[in-house]
């Protein structure tokens, strides 16, 4: 019986055939499991490792935009007149009454500020001597607030360091802290602190500081873009300068030293700073959670390859049992045909591909031309498709292409121009280089007036060149004021808006007019245009956003204008003038009038 079992299986096809596949499929276990286990952990690694880079830039944008729309909301309060003069009835009056009403005007105030944002907690005012006004809007008439007098010593410490900050050259000149770290409502607040100044006093005379408090979950939505669900190996926190954990996707670790929370070697961080606030942004990647992950993954794939594997096997065996029976057959037809002469057809009795195979041999030797040419035609489509491949992975490759490469182009593109002698086109290529170039640099917000008024020129010269004879312009900048230090791109709005409304629906005639002049101990600088003109409503609305007395804008209108406003306020200071004057029908005049100190903001007259 054994040796008929021996003989059966060697002279049946089905069963080499049935070995070899078990054999691979055993070897192809192993191998698989193996390489989850030692490739696939460190694979994952890497590419999670590049996916959280590009995750940190984008979160880090997105909070570091949103902390500077919450500082510039301070920011404006500070400068804010209304506010500065009823805190000096509040704190400097002797009139009980003139007290009662600043106090009265503060909170009604402070009550409208704090409605513009649900994350506002406190908003107090501290003088130098201890005084304290709090308006808080969850503690209203009751007898605890934010601060008390164990915070008063600390509130002291910050004045002075704010002071510091305030009267001397670097910016920003406000503070970020995070201490006490809880409001008296139990929940996690951050603080702003300001010096209040008005808008027309300078930071040497501020009387008072003032800090907003915030709740720290404005912070939550960045975390959860990290960490997007409780089984992720991937969590978010921050620290501030003293490496504690501010927050943290798992609330358990809030409060703890960073050291602390890294101390085991399986946790790897990505870290980026949030400018001027002392704040980082980190990403922490668990390993030890990943392999557990990879882990469990594996042995479920193997469990459900193992089930695969016996499903797959018991069904080729059914297949080799009905291909090895019509193989009998087909065996002895080719026999036949190479002991007789001539060709011998096989007799052909199913359908199935076994079957075909035949009918393919008997048709193989009549065929052979066609088969060549059929060859031949996949060949070239296969050609065709790797062609096609190729220009997809080129395209794919060409939506990399980043801004410096596009300025590089364009002065390639110049080059070329320039060899055309079309010098025209040249310069219209150069100009469009300079302004990409310089609009993409974010390493610096602050640059030097002949850089801006550089820009401006180009800018005005290839909106020339678009509409032609709609507008000319005209710049007036002594050479004196090159390296006068300004905001980047604080003229843009208003040139903008002076070409795109000013001069809307002519055809011809218009001028744009910017000059540069000293004043005393002022700078000047005037913007100006025959346009047709500002009604006077929208240009009292305007008036305001540059006094800073407008903190929104009103139906998206005047976006730009109220922010550039803001930002040469807070670099050259509360001396800093700004007004508006326009005619209906006569054109439109901005004048900038900016203190003529040899050092603002830190930013040296010298490069």
């Amino acid at each position: 019986m054994i040796r008929k079992i021996i003989y059966y299986l060697k002279s049946h096809l089905w069963y080499t055939i049935s070995l070899v596949f078990g054999l691979a499929m055993v070897c192809m276990y192993l191998g698989y499991q193996q390489y989850m286990q030692y490739k696939y952990a460190d694979f994952l690694l890497e590419k999670n490792h590049l996916m959280e880079s590009a995750v940190l830039e984008n979160v880090h944008t997105n909070l570091y935009n949103t902390l500077n729309d919450y500082i510039d909301m301070g920011s404006q309060i500070a400068v804010n007149p209304v506010i500065y003069q009823s805190a000096e009835k509040v704190f400097f009056s002797e009139s009980n009454d003139e007290k009662t009403k600043g106090i009265r005007d503060l909170n009604n105030n402070f009550s409208t500020m704090a409605a513009l944002s649900g994350k506002v907690l406190n908003i107090s005012l501290i003088t130098e001597d201890g005084q304290i006004f709090q308006y808080d809007r969850m503690l209203q008439g009751k007898k605890y607030s934010m601060w008390g007098e164990e915070d008063m010593e600390s509130l002291s410490e910050r004045y002075e360091k704010l002071y510091e900050k305030a009267t001397g050259p670097q910016v920003p000149r406000y503070l970020v802290a995070t201490s006490p770290t809880l409001h008296p409502n139990l929940e996690r607040v951050f603080h702003i602190f300001y010096p209040m100044v008005g808008k027309s006093s300078s930071f040497a005379q501020m009387n008072s500081m003032l800090c907003i408090t915030y709740k720290m979950d404005i912070l939550q939505p960045f975390l959860d873009t990290i960490a997007k669900s409780e089984s992720a190996y991937t969590r978010g926190y921050i620290t501030d300068e003293s490496g504690t954990i501010i927050y943290h996707s798992d609330s358990v670790y809030i409060g703890k030293k960073e050291s602390q929370y890294l101390s085991t070697s399986s946790i790897i961080t990505l870290d980026k700073s949030l400018e001027n606030t002392g704040w980082k942004l980190h990403i922490a990647l668990d390993k030890f959670a990943l392999n557990r992950s990879v882990g469990g993954i594996l042995k479920q794939g193997m469990l459900v390859f193992c089930i695969l594997l016996a499903a797959l096997a018991a069904l080729f065996y059914q297949l080799m049992r009905r291909i090895s029976k019509p193989l009998g057959k087909i065996q002895t037809a080719m026999i036949r045909t190479g002991s007789e002469k001539g060709y011998r057809r096989i007799l052909i009795e199913g359908g199935h591909e076994i079957w075909q195979l035949a009918e393919k041999y008997n048709e193989m030797t009549e065929n052979l031309e066609l088969k060549e040419q059929e060859v031949e035609r996949n060949h070239q489509l296969t050609l065709i498709s790797l062609e096609r491949q190729h220009q997809a992975e080129w395209e794919a490759l060409e939506t990399q292409i980043n801004a410096h490469f596009l300025c590089n182009t364009l002065g390639t593109i110049n080059y070329e121009a320039i060899e055309c002698g079309n010098f025209k086109v040249s310069r219209l290529i150069k100009n469009l280089s300079n302004i990409l170039r310089y609009t993409f640099d974010q390493k610096s917000q602050k640059v030097y007036m002949s850089q801006e008024i550089a820009w401006i020129e180009q800018y005005l010269y290839l909106q020339k060149a678009r509409l032609e004879d709609v507008f000319d312009y005209k710049i007036t900048f002594p050479e004196e004021f090159c390296d006068w230090p300004c905001c980047k791109l604080m003229l843009q709005p208003f040139v903008e808006n002076a070409i795109m409304h000013g001069f809307e629906g002519r055809e011809s005639g218009g001028l744009l007019e910017i000059s540069v002049e000293k004043q005393g101990e002022f700078l000047q600088l005037t913007i100006k245009d025959n346009g047709c003109g500002i009604p006077e409503e929208k240009c009292g609305i305007i008036q305001e956003m540059l006094d800073g007395e407008q903190l929104n804008s009103v139906e998206d209108f005047g976006i730009g204008i109220r922010n550039v406003a803001s930002r040469m306020r807070m670099f050259y200071g509360g001396k800093t003038k700004m007004s508006v004057k326009s005619y209906v029908g006569q054109g439109t005049e901005f004048i900038f009038i900016v203190p003529c100190s040899q050092e603002t903001n830190g930013f040296s007259l010298r490069r």
